[in-house]
């Protein structure tokens, strides 16, 4: 992560990068040999200096900074005429107020061929049959300073469809199941919600309610991540019960939640919270399959490190940065929910951890605080795995019975963040904060939980030891 920020935010050219890797790998090569293992910190130092040349790296070629064909270096597209260019579309448009809104790989502007992502709008009129994979040929304007484009269905010709990868045809089914929703019994406002839990679709949520959980601090429910997955997979597990816990029933049970995860998070669009739950979770199955004991925080890290390999420009992913901050301090404050059994603390302690790690990033982007999260969570987030498992069956089954049983719970939790949305002072809004005070503000909440953390384990450890 060190590697691709500062790779990201400095403009050394290429060849000083390659030369500055190279004389790092050597140092931490030569460390490594002459240590032979003797001395653990600078065997430590050493692996840092190669995974940060590593991580810097695996940015070049990415980087909008250092990727010379990106589109943004482009000669071809000029600011007073518009440009041909080739467009596919890296998700299915979701509708929104007055448009469609996708993220787009630009391919080619004219005959050059280009690199790099951007936000593509559609007119409300002219999305009805487009998808994933879809490949566009337009004619229009590329915002360079917002990265977006905005076209009207004169501007645009559907040239190629994707049919055949995984991704596509999952893409597919995920639309046949939508479809299968909207055209059940269920009322719009709640099947929105129904379609967030189970599909990972908001767009058929109406606006005031996404204002309404965002205002009540549990917008992390309408977002598909570990929450929904590690629900799914316990559900598996429950079910799978008969297999036995031995290590052919163990294999058996693995392999099937496996599927079952990547088949759900493939069906929800593959979001960075999503994936990242279903790396971890993954990577616990298998080592429980493996009869391995496992440290929480190495498989968040693992995960990391395996997204970012693929992508590394996900480190400046709102959405992924939310994700790994929250279950960081969950993880970290794991001591402080120890220490009760009573599920009003552990989920007290759980909200506050996720929130106060996730803290700085909001600051940074949104500029707001929800004082009222702890009441929202400790109220609505029991109810989570029965409103899951009932939109499951609606989805399974869309008719009057499931939309009837289903309807319940969701509208027990639209009353309940309505109402706490409504306090006065629900939302607290902040100047935005400049990035020096961001970095001391991040710094600060990482010394306090690192802190509380080790203060918690020595005296779990001191208590553990009384005991005995």
């Amino acid at each position: 992560m060190a590697g691709i920020a500062v790779c990201h935010w400095t403009t050394l050219p290429l060849h000083l990068w390659i030369l500055l890797t190279a004389t790092a790998a050597i140092a931490s090569g030569s460390l490594l040999y002459f240590n032979k293992g003797k001395h653990p910190t600078s065997t430590a130092i050493a692996l840092a200096i190669t995974v940060f040349a590593i991580g810097v790296l695996r940015c070049l070629p990415d980087d909008p900074h250092h990727d010379t064909s990106h589109w943004s270096h482009s000669s071809a597209m000029s600011p007073k005429h518009p440009s041909y260019l080739t467009l596919r579309l890296n998700e299915t448009p979701i509708p929104r107020e007055r448009s469609y809104r996708a993220t787009a790989k630009l391919e080619c502007i004219g005959n050059q061929k280009t690199n790099g992502n951007l936000c593509l709008y559609l007119r409300c009129d002219s999305t009805a049959a487009l998808r994933y994979g879809d490949r566009l040929l337009a004619h229009g304007y590329v915002d360079r300073e917002k990265g977006s484009l905005y076209l009207t269905s004169a501007h645009y010709l559907l040239t190629g469809r994707d049919s055949t990868s995984l991704r596509a045809r999952c893409e597919g089914v995920r639309m046949k199941l939508l479809q299968r929703m909207q055209e059940g019994p269920l009322e719009p406002r709640y099947r929105g919600i129904a379609e967030a839990l189970t599909l990972g679709w908001r767009g058929d949520l109406e606006p005031n309610l996404q204002t309404q959980f965002r205002d009540a601090g549990i917008m992390h429910l309408l977002c598909v991540s570990g929450l929904h997955v590690g629900l799914l997979a316990t559900i598996v597990g429950w079910l799978l019960f008969f297999v036995g816990k031995e290590r052919r029933g163990r294999i058996i049970r693995g392999s099937i939640q496996l599927l079952t995860i990547w088949v759900f998070a493939a069906l929800t669009g593959l979001a960075p919270a999503t994936t990242r739950a279903a790396l971890m979770f993954s990577l616990f199955i298998i080592s429980h399959m493996m009869a391995r004991r496992t440290d929480s925080l190495n498989l968040l890290a693992a995960a990391a490190i395996v997204m970012l390999a693929v992508d590394p420009m996900l480190l400046f992913n709102v959405g992924w940065q939310l994700s790994f901050s929250a279950v960081a301090g969950i993880l970290l404050m794991r001591p402080a929910i120890n220490l009760s059994h009573n599920i009003l603390w552990q989920l007290a302690v759980v909200s506050l951890a996720a929130t106060l790690a996730t803290l700085p990033v909001s600051l940074a982007t949104f500029h707001q605080v929800q004082p009222y999260f702890l009441i929202a969570n400790i109220v609505i987030i029991p109810l989570a795995p029965l409103m899951l498992e009932l939109a499951l069956l609606y989805m399974a089954v869309p008719c009057g019975i499931t939309a009837f049983v289903v309807k319940w719970p969701l509208w027990y939790g639209d009353w309940l963040t309505d109402g706490i949305s409504r306090l006065p002072g629900s939302v607290i809004t902040v100047a935005e904060p400049s990035s020096c005070t961001i970095a001391l503000f991040s710094a600060a909440t990482i010394f306090i939980l690192i802190t509380i953390n080790i203060v918690l384990r020595r005296y779990n450890s001191k208590k553990d030891k009384r005991s005995c």
